[in-house]
C-alpha cells in the first residue's frame, strides 16, 4: 500500500514538471477570437480576446470607447448682439447636443467727427466694422478761443488794451497788455568785402537803432576746397591758372589764381649744334608741355652722338582745319638734316615709303603728314628724330578752284578782231566754263569721264570743271555744252566755286522763288554776297537764261575786276548799260 502511494506520487510530480516545462517553453502564436470579442461604442469600452494556436492559452485586451462623431444639423451664427445656437447629432448613435456661443459684441471705429465750438456741441460717430451699425457720442461745447488779434491801443513803448476775436464765433474781448516792444528788421551791416554797422528798424513805429561799432567783412561764402571750384584756365608751365566759384551770400564770382606749374623736361637730348674739333656742341632738353628748352654743352670733337637725337620736325601750319591749297613748310632746328615724309599714313623710316622734303606740301585733301629728320653726315652719328604726325583737314565745302593771281585784270571773255560780243544772247555752258577757265585754277585732277558730245576744243576745260565738281553731265553721258544756262543754275556753279556758306534753312527772298525751289539756297548765298540781284520788279527769274552781258557783270564783281572803257566793240555802244563791264571782260586792264 505504501509502495503504491509512493509510485503514484512520483508520477504526479513528473506530470506536473512536464506541464511546467511545456508552458515555459511555448512561443505563443496569438490569434483573435472574434466570437468572444466585444466591440467598443461611443461611450463604452470593448474587448478583444486572443487564443494561442499552440497551447490554447487565452488573453484579453480592452478597447477604448470611440467617442461621439457629432455633425451639425441646424443652428445660427453669432452676431454683434445675438448669441448663436448649434444642434449637433452623433452620426453613430444619434446622440444630440446643443452648443451656445455668446454674441460677438460691436467692433466700433471712429468714422466721423464734428468738432464742438463755443456755440454748438459736437459729435463723434462710430461705425461697427462687422454689422455697419453706428453709435453717436455727444461732445460738449468748448470755451471761447480769443486768439484772433484785431487791434490794440498799446504801442511799442506804452501799455494799452488789445481787442481779440474768438476764432470760432464773432464774440470779442478786451485784454490789457503791456507795451508791444519794437519789432526790429535788420539791415545794413558788413558785406562779403567791406565792414559795416547794423541798422535795426522797427516795422511798427519806424524807430531806428544803429550799432555803435563796425562789424568786420564777412568774407565770401565759397567752398573751402579749391578742388570744388570751377577751372577757368588750367595752370601750365607757361601761364598761371584761374579758378572760379560763386559766393552763396552776394552771388558774385570769386576768382583764385593758381601759380604756374614746373616745366616737365623730357629725358631725350636734342642736338642743336654739332661739335667740331675746335668748337663745343650744344644740346637741349625740351619741356613736354610748352616747348621751353634748357641747353647744355657737348664736348669738342665728339663724333658718337648716338645718345642724342635730331630735333623734331616743325610744320609751318598748326594741324587742324585748313583751306584747300594751303602750303605746308617742314623744317628742323638742326642744320645739315634731311627731312623725309609720307602722306599715306605709313612710317617715313622705310626708304620705300618716304619722300624727301624739297618743296612745300600743297594740301588739297585731308592728309596725314608723317615726318622725321635725319642728320646727313658720315663722320658724326646722331639718332634720327622721332616721327611727328601732322593732320590737316579740308572742309568738304571748300572749293577745288581758286582765282589766278591776275584774275582781277579781267580779259576773261576775249574777242577776235571785229568779233561781236552779243550782249543780249543767252550764255551757253561752254561760254561759262570758258570764262571761268580764264579766271580760275584748280587743285582737282581732271575728270575721267568722256562725254559723247563735247567739242574737241572744249574737252580739257570740261574735264577740269567736272573734276572740280562745279558741273556735271547728264545721265545719257552728254554734256550739252551749247545749251543755255539758267540764272538758278549759274548760282549753284558760282556758290560752289567760291565756297560760299549754303545753309539749308536760308532761302531766297524773292516772290518768284518758292522756298522749295531746288536752287533757293544757292540764290540766297549769291544775293547775300552781293554778286547777283533781282530785277526792277523785285523778281529773280531763276528759270530765265542768263545773258552774256549779265555774265560779264557777275564775274567782274566776283573777280573784283575794275570797270573799263575805250574798247571798240562792234555791237556794244558806249551808252549800253553794261558797256564798262564788257570792256574789262573782253580786254585785260593795263
Amino acid at each position: 500500500m505504501k509502495r503504491s502511494f509512493i509510485v503514484l506520487l512520483a508520477a504526479l510530480v513528473m506530470l506536473f514538471a512536464l506541464a511546467i516545462c511545456a508552458s515555459a517553453a511555448c512561443d505563443h502564436n496569438w490569434r483573435i477570437d472574434y466570437t468572444k470579442c466585444v466591440a467598443a461604442t461611443c461611450t463604452e469600452t470593448g474587448k478583444n480576446v486572443y487564443v494561442c494556436s499552440r497551447c490554447s492559452e487565452t488573453k484579453t485586451e480592452k478597447t477604448t470607447a470611440t467617442g461621439h462623431d457629432y455633425v451639425k444639423v441646424s443652428g445660427t451664427s453669432a452676431t454683434c448682439d445675438k448669441d448663436s445656437t448649434a444642434v449637433e447629432k452623433c452620426s453613430v448613435c444619434n446622440n444630440e447636443k446643443v452648443d451656445t456661443t455668446k454674441a460677438l459684441g460691436h467692433n466700433y471705429k471712429e468714422t466721423k467727427r464734428v468738432a464742438a465750438t463755443c456755440a454748438k456741441k459736437g459729435s463723434v460717430t462710430y461705425t461697427c466694422e462687422r454689422c455697419k451699425g453706428t453709435k453717436v457720442e455727444e461732445l460738449a461745447t468748448v470755451a471761447h478761443d480769443f486768439s484772433k488779434f484785431i487791434s490794440s491801443s498799446a504801442t511799442c513803448t506804452t501799455k494799452g488794451q488789445s481787442t481779440y476775436q474768438c476764432s470760432m464765433c464773432p464774440e470779442l474781448t478786451l485784454k490789457t497788455v503791456n507795451s508791444l516792444g519794437h519789432s526790429f528788421k535788420l539791415s545794413g551791416g558788413p558785406t562779403c568785402t567791406e565792414r559795416g554797422k547794423y541798422i535795426r528798424t522797427c516795422t511798427r513805429c519806424g524807430y531806428q537803432k544803429t550799432d555803435t561799432t563796425y562789424t568786420k567783412a564777412l568774407g565770401h561764402d565759397v567752398p573751402e576746397k579749391l578742388s570744388e571750384w570751377k577751372v577757368m584756365k588750367k595752370a601750365t608751365c607757361e601761364v598761371d591758372g584761374q579758378l572760379r566759384a560763386k559766393c552763396e551770400r552776394c552771388n558774385n564770382y570769386v576768382y583764385e589764381t593758381v601759380k604756374k606749374t614746373e616745366h616737365e623736361y623730357s629725358e631725350e637730348l636734342f642736338v642743336t649744334r654739332v661739335p667740331t674739333a675746335t668748337t663745343t656742341g650744344r644740346y637741349a632738353k625740351v619741356c613736354e608741355n610748352c616747348g621751353d628748352a634748357v641747353e647744355g654743352n657737348i664736348t669738342k670733337g665728339k663724333t658718337d652722338l648716338s645718345a642724342y637725337s635730331v630735333p623734331l620736325v616743325v610744320a609751318s601750319e598748326e594741324p587742324g582745319d585748313v583751306a584747300r591749297g594751303t602750303k605746308i613748310t617742314l623744317s628742323c632746328e638742326l642744320s645739315g638734316t634731311d627731312i623725309y615724309y609720307t602722306l599715306d599714313g605709313k612710317s617715313p623710316l622705310s626708304s620705300k615709303n618716304r619722300i624727301k622734303y624739297e618743296e612745300p606740301i600743297v594740301v588739297t585733301e585731308t592728309v596725314y603728314v608723317r615726318a622725321l629728320a635725319v642728320y646727313n653726315s658720315e663722320k658724326v652719328t646722331i639718332s634720327p628724330s622721332e616721327t611727328k604726325t601732322f593732320v590737316y583737314d579740308i572742309d568738304d565745302d571748300e572749293p577745288w578752284v581758286y582765282f589766278a593771281s591776275d584774275a582781277y585784270l579781267g580779259g576773261y571773255m576775249p574777242l577776235k578782231k571785229n568779233e561781236k560780243f552779243r550782249p543780249d544772247d543767252k550764255a551757253t555752258r561752254y561760254e561759262v566754263i570758258n570764262a571761268l577757265d580764264n579766271l580760275m585754277l584748280s587743285w582737282a585732277d581732271d575728270a575721267d569721264i568722256d562725254f559723247t558730245d563735247v567739242d574737241k576744243e572744249y574737252k580739257n576745260v570740261v574735264k577740269k570743271f567736272v573734276g572740280a565738281k562745279l558741273l556735271n553731265g547728264y545721265e545719257d553721258l552728254t554734256f550739252r555744252g551749247n545749251a543755255n544756262i539758267k540764272r538758278g543754275e549759274l548760282c549753284k556753279v558760282l556758290a560752289i566755286a567760291l565756297g560760299l556758306e549754303v545753309k539749308s534753312y536760308v532761302k531766297a527772298d524773292f516772290p518768284d522763288v518758292p522756298r522749295d525751289h531746288w536752287a533757293s539756297t544757292y540764290i540766297a548765298a549769291l544775293t547775300k554776297a552781293g554778286y547777283l540781284a533781282g530785277d526792277t520788279n523785285g523778281n529773280f527769274r531763276p528759270e530765265d537764261n542768263i545773258t552774256r552781258a549779265e555774265l560779264a557783270v557777275v564775274l567782274n564783281r566776283i573777280a573784283e575786276v575794275d570797270d573799263s572803257e575805250g574798247v571798240a566793240i562792234p555791237d556794244v555802244k558806249s551808252d549800253h548799260w553794261a558797256y564798262k563791264y564788257i570792256c574789262s571782260a573782253v580786254e585785260k586792264l593795263k
